[in-house]
């Protein structure tokens, strides 16, 4: 094979080595293609993270990709190691995790992994080594460090022993700088003088000339200094030279030059990872073959879960079994959905809630096994959008658990997998816009408080790096303002500059990370770092895989995901509901058996207070359930589904509430669709209706139909979409099909295929809204108890939870440290719900548990009883006493002897000065010593000079020490005041169909999600004593009254409602006040511009006038 040119790049850095390259894998393909360059290397720096994306840029351009790395040695210096065949990609894997796996646990040692010498020499098979380039290599630097020489001459033996002839070259590399021409000759000589071949190189950490600015900020962002220094490189040649110019470089260096070519012609192509699907093999008892295993349990489980079901018959699930097993067999696969099942099979024996979502719920298989909880007959999902035999890549199983007790399976199938290689799976993080400009101002060594003060006034939210400089403007806007009179940035050099930095650093590759729960396994034939070089994750005993989750599809490593999201811990939540309902009343309530026809449940539903409820609680999702009007399960999943930005911007959502409330009438192009599209009445919701409309339309089979479907989605090549259109427009008409139809059903097809849904995964969620919303309704107790055990979760706040509860009809109780449980507990039979220990803020978990311990042994007397006999620190008491969980210990034995166990707890000494003491012993004095420097006069705790705290105290107290409203809502106080004012609850304002309304609550959220049109809506979500309310603000009203929304926590609103077909219910704000300013007769701030964009708000101004004060 030739590649033209007598040049090729051999030491190629890109993006993946982590802050010393600033290219993606794919500009480096495209461009070194396009100066026709017949092949290129990638040698990360200690890693492989962009090889799937190399090789698949390579097979886009043409180019022969050359796999290899960058390794970074002990005592200094770095070579290169270019993998000459499959062997030689093995051997790397597995030196790079070697050394890796052995780095220490610290950030800053991952980051700076270093390879012994008796590791290289270990791993040498199939690996071509050059010595490093001038001068930072592992031969230069030995070389040229005076007294070095030895070292290098010792470990050249070494090498040359490993390696053999021919596989170990002295890289001349050339930077352009005065001292690398001399280092390249001394080594050069060095070389000759060893008789050791030497090779032509260039190290290139970026493409284009231009980005040797972004480079050097990167290497400075990396060692966390400002420009220069440490790895600083005076010289702007690190690009990709074209070959002419390094042919002119190395002209008289013919043989170095030929060298490269040489290696080059060996390595291309060398490295192939596609092809081939690498099943992990499963723990089968007995050795008994995967796939029989397989069967025997699928049918054993379908036996279980359709016992006594209807609607569907045993032929068509042995039928449909029959057909998934033999595709299953065929793939491979069975080993795969073996180990899925294990997982999920030691949850269950652990107690730990379990279930699947994702495409892997079309799957009966998954059904029966138990993997899953949609039943596929009912719910029309297709096993060929999971999984077919004309599909290569793996299969994708996510199972959901018990977000607290997920390491539980983690750990478990660790170590019974470990013999051949456990890891978890990568993740890219990319550069916001906002780190990009700290990493920016720290390398031009703008002082920490500038780089915090400007970082702070850039929006987070833009990562395309075309909007960038619109996420910008507000900086434009603060460098004018008066208090930034000579600031740095005033210089226009400089700013342009930062400004100019920061836009080329978004988007750019930051480090690596972890997926949140994605799992690969190794086989018996051959460990998992054979496949792909593993390191430390940060979590002790599991590794992480260099690949991310397309790398590893890439290559074929089929990823289990075993997830444990705090966004999902409804499995927690419902869990801890159903244990307390069975504890409350004797009986077992299984959240995930219910019945799915329950009305009362769906009667709730109707009504929009959603609160609490999975995927139904979001404000849009509250509005779309009272314009839906949901009365059976398909509805859930339908609104699912619906709410997502594609559906939203493709204004998908109003045809389908209209027509499912039959206000409008559907039809559908063919009468064939009809049983495809009457399921979503006439409007793709799906991506399994993709399937079927290329099934029914043109003859397609299923399988091919979502090779269509993947084709609709992730390819979009102008080409290949005009082939595929023809061959559905021709197949459709050779079935009767008129051609014009048949370009319109393409036409509407492809459209919504980029933005659908998979059935599977929304029934998935649905199963566990329903859920949430069934217990919320029948044990809303035991529910709410469960939500707030399983804290941080959901759409709302503690807080909001608990106004919700009591909207609910539950009563709050106040904490007692007599009978709060750790948790919210329930009570009253189901009719209250008290606040639990670890709700009080700064009390440890150790104390908590010390307090559950000690308590069982007998009451606590006192304040200082308790302080003596539990582990509760002197400053924890502190919330203690504010919370109300001493209230019974004051002297009055009340709420009111708040102030006085505040001043006792004051007084007391940091610690107790003779250790821990049980109930009965004497206690701690107030005239103790230890006491005496804090202590205080005793009329403050017990004489009469004490005052009980107010409501308004006890609130404030309340909210410092648990941050939940537990005595009333904050606005019940001014219920009469906001009367007068002419304020309008929620919940009457939802009932309205029209007409002004004013409003008034606390602030819950502010968002601005993505509009079809593209210009800013703001929606605002608020809280009253009713209920929440969703307001809509456009952006002029945004610009006048922005500052007031970014500033209080409480507003009053003056706004119109609307309500027509297409969109339903509106409230459209039209003035925004501070609602406490209004409560308390202050001055109404006078509405200042905003930008639209969010980027910087400017404080507004007193405008002179008072409004009456309200009452």
């Amino acid at each position: 094979m030739s590649f033209g040119p007598d040049f090729v790049h051999l030491h190629v850095r890109s993006g993946f080595s982590y802050g010393s390259g600033t290219a993606k894998p794919e500009d480096l393909a495209e461009v070194a293609a396009s100066m026709s360059y017949g092949a290129l290397a990638l040698t990360d720096r200690d890693g492989l993270y962009g090889v799937p994306r190399f090789l698949a840029a390579c097979e886009e351009t043409g180019l022969s990709p050359v796999i290899g790395a960058e390794v970074s040695m002990e005592g200094g210096g770095h070579v290169v190691l270019l993998a000459e065949s499959m062997a030689g990609y093995h051997s790397l894997c597995r030196l790079i995790t070697s050394y890796r796996m052995r780095s220490g646990p610290s950030a800053a040692e991952r980051r700076s992994p270093r390879c012994s010498l008796d590791e290289l020499v270990e791993h040498a098979e199939g690996l071509v080594c050059l010595t490093g380039a001038v001068p930072f290599g592992f031969l230069p630097r030995r070389v040229l460090e005076v007294g070095h020489r030895r070292d290098a001459r010792r470990a050249l033996s070494l090498l040359r022993e490993a390696f053999g002839p021919g596989e170990l070259y002295a890289e001349l590399t050339n930077d352009g700088t005065v001292h690398s021409r001399r280092s390249m000759r001394t080594v050069e000589a060095f070389a000759c003088e060893l008789g050791l071949p030497t090779l032509a190189a260039h190290e290139v950490a970026y493409v284009y000339p231009a980005d040797h600015r972004l480079h050097e900020v990167l290497v400075a962002a990396s060692n966390l200094t400002a420009l220069p220094g440490p790895g600083y490189r005076p010289t702007d040649r690190l690009y990709l030279v074209p070959p002419e110019r390094m042919r002119g470089i190395f002209a008289d260096r013919f043989e170095a030059l030929r060298n490269a070519a040489e290696v080059a012609e060996r390595c291309a192509g060398a490295v192939r990872l596609t092809g081939e699907v690498h099943v992990p093999d499963a723990i089968v008892p007995g050795g008994e073959e995967p796939a029989r295993t397989l069967v025997a349990l699928a049918v054993a489980g379908a036996r279980r879960r359709y016992k006594g079901k209807s609607g569907v018959t045993w032929a068509e699930i042995r039928i449909r079994l029959k057909r998934e097993l033999s595709c299953i067999a065929e793939l491979g696969f069975a080993p795969y959905f073996l180990i899925a099942h294990e997982a999920a099979g030691i949850a269950k024996e652990k107690g730990i809630p379990v279930t699947g979502r994702g495409s892997g719920a079309n799957s009966l298989v998954a059904y029966c096994l138990g993997l899953t909880t949609p039943e596929p007959f009912s719910n029309r999902l297709l096993f060929e959008r999971f999984m077919h035999e004309g599909r290569r890549d793996p299969p994708d199983i996510d199972l959901d658990f018990c977000s607290i007790r997920r390491d539980e399976v983690r750990f478990e199938m660790v170590r019974r997998y470990e013999k051949n290689g456990v890891a978890e799976a990568a993740t890219v993080q990319t550069m916001s816009l906002r780190g990009a400009v700290r990493v920016a101002a720290r390398a031009l060594g703008h002082p920490p408080l500038e780089i915090d003060t400007f970082s702070s006034k850039v929006p987070t939210r833009f990562r395309d790096r075309d909007r960038v400089y619109a996420g910008l403007e507000g900086w434009e806007e603060a460098l004018r303002e008066p208090q930034m009179r000579g600031h740095p940035l005033q210089d226009r050099r400089r700013y342009r500059l930062l400004l100019e930095l920061s836009a080329g650093l978004v988007g750019r590759n930051r480090e690596a990370g972890t997926h949140s729960g994605g799992m690969v396994f190794g086989t018996d034939a051959r460990h998992l770092s054979g496949f792909v070089p593993l390191e430390p994750s940060g979590t002790e005993g599991l590794p992480r895989c260099q690949y991310d989750k397309d790398g590893l599809e890439y290559v074929g490593l089929p990823k289990l995901d075993l997830l444990g999201l705090l966004g999902l811990r409804m499995h927690t939540a419902l869990s801890e509901a159903g244990r307390l309902v069975s504890e409350r009343l004797g009986w077992e309530v299984d959240p995930y058996d219910l019945p799915s026809d329950d009305r009362e449940t769906y009667a709730l539903i109707r009504t929009g207070s959603n609160a609490g409820m999975f995927q139904l609680e979001s404000p849009g999702q509250m509005h779309l359930s009272r314009r839906l009007k949901p009365r059976r399960f398909q509805d859930i999943v339908a609104s699912i589904s619906l709410f997502r930005p594609g559906p939203v911007r493709g204004d998908l959502v109003t045809p389908y509430v209209l027509r499912r409330n039959g206000e409008e009438p559907y039809s559908v192009p063919l009468p064939d669709l009809d049983p495809v599209l009457r399921p979503t009445y006439g409007v793709l919701v799906f991506q399994e209706q993709v399937l079927e409309v290329a099934h029914v339309v043109a003859g397609f089979s299923l399988a091919e139909g979502d090779q269509i479907r993947r084709a609709m989605t992730r390819d979009r090549d102008p080409g290949a979409m005009s082939k595929l259109r023809n061959e559905f427009v021709s197949r459709a008409v050779a079935r009767g099909v008129p051609e014009e139809t048949a370009r319109e059903v393409f036409r509407w097809t492809e459209g919504f295929a980029a933005y659908g849904f998979s059935a599977a995964h929304a029934a998935s969620f649905a199963q566990l809204s329903y859920a949430s919303a069934y217990m919320k309704r029948h044990y809303p107790a035991e529910f709410f108890c469960g939500l707030l055990n399983s804290q941080p979760m959901g759409f709302y706040s503690p807080r909001t939870l608990v106004n919700e509860a009591r909207r609910e009809g539950i009563s709050i109780l106040s904490p007692d440290i007599h009978r709060s449980g750790e948790g919210f507990t329930v009570e009253e039979d189901g009719a209250a719900i008290r606040v639990g220990l670890s709700y009080a803020k700064g009390l440890s978990r150790k104390a908590v548990d010390s307090v559950l311990e000690e308590r069982e042994r007998g009451p606590f007397d006192t304040l200082q009883n308790l302080y003596r006999r539990t582990a509760v620190a002197r400053d924890s008491l502190e919330s203690l006493v504010k919370g109300g969980f001493l209230d019974a210990l004051s002297p009055r034995g009340d709420v009111g002897g708040r102030g006085a166990l505040l001043s006792e707890a004051r007084a007391l000494p940091k610690k107790p000065p003779s250790g821990r003491r049980r109930r009965g012993q004497e206690e701690l004095p107030l005239t103790h010593p230890a006491c005496m420097k804090r202590r205080v006069g005793l009329h403050e705790i017990r004489g009469p000079g004490f005052l009980p705290i107010s409501a308004e105290q006890r609130e404030k107290m309340e909210w410092e020490a648990l941050s939940l409203n537990v005595f009333r809502h904050p606005l019940s106080p001014y219920r009469d005041a906001l009367r007068r004012l002419g304020v309008v609850p929620s919940v009457e304002i939802l009932e309205l169909s029209h007409g002004r309304a004013m409003a008034a609550g606390l602030l819950e959220s502010l968002q601005r999600p993505p509009t079809k049109s593209g210009r800013p809506v703001y929606f605002l979500l608020i809280e009253d004593e009713a209920g929440l309310l969703q307001a809509t603000i456009f952006e002029r009203v945004y610009e006048r009254y922005g500052h007031i929304l970014h500033r209080s926590g409480a507003f009053l609103l003056e706004g119109q409602v609307e309500t027509d077909r297409r969109r339903g219910h509106s409230y459209l704000v039209e003035r925004v006040f501070d609602l406490a300013a209004v409560l308390s007769g202050e001055r109404v701030p006078e509405s200042k511009v905003v930008p639209s964009n969010g980027a910087f708000v400017r404080a507004g101004r007193s405008s002179g006038r008072r409004r009456r004060r309200a009452g």
